[in-house]
């Protein structure tokens, strides 16, 4: 009879309240929780990299990464890109080999573009980055009758953020293969 009245008495909307309150509450704090640190992998990364000019990064080792869980298994080039004096072009080719990356990210962390190696042939990137969707970069070379001899550059449109070209470190034999593969990626101001 206890039992009866009390789940009589038990207020159900309340009671499937509370689990729904709280996943919104769980899902809010995870969408937000790159606004809330208070040192992100810009603030940190910013102070020691040029602008728009790619730098290889010595190998990591425990206690002096650039960045905390930064992997200990590949090597790494970065860029700090800055699209207010104008556009900046970015090209790499990734080897065919797997583990090859290539990502453009923001201030905020947000993951703007990202490319990876094909196993079975180089992947050329050419990328434009510029200020606005509405920005003008000249009359294309088919306008002007030209033939295009290259591929044509992918446009995005991002003001600051970071370059990471990414590969695997297979050990001291690849060792000058990963660096110059690393060193041959560029990221220029561009003149209109």
């Amino acid at each position: 009879m206890k039992y009866a009245n009390l789940v009589k008495n038990i207020n159900w909307q309340l009671l499937l309240a509370v689990p729904v309150a709280a996943g919104i509450l769980h899902i809010c704090a995870t969408l937000d929780a790159p606004h809330l640190t208070a040192a992100s992998a810009y603030s940190r990364l910013a102070p020691a990299l040029p602008t728009n000019r790619m730098q290889v990064l010595n190998v990591t080792s425990p206690g002096a990464e650039p960045l905390p869980f930064l992997s200990p298994d590949a090597r790494y080039a970065m860029c700090l890109f800055d699209t207010s004096a104008g556009p900046v072009s970015v090209a790499s080719t990734l080897p065919p080999d797997i583990g090859w990356t290539l990502t453009v990210m923001t201030p905020q962390g947000d993951n703007i573009y990202g490319a990876a190696s094909v196993a079975a042939r180089p992947t050329p990137i050419s990328l434009v980055l510029v200020p606005s969707e509405e920005a003008f970069l000249g009359v294309t070379p088919e306008a002007r009758g030209i033939a295009r001899d290259a591929q044509q550059p992918t446009i995005l449109a991002a003001t600051k953020g970071i370059i990471v070209v990414r590969g695997p470190d297979k050990g001291f034999s690849y060792q000058r293969h990963v660096e110059a593969v690393l060193k041959d990626a560029h990221c220029t101001a561009r003149s209109f």
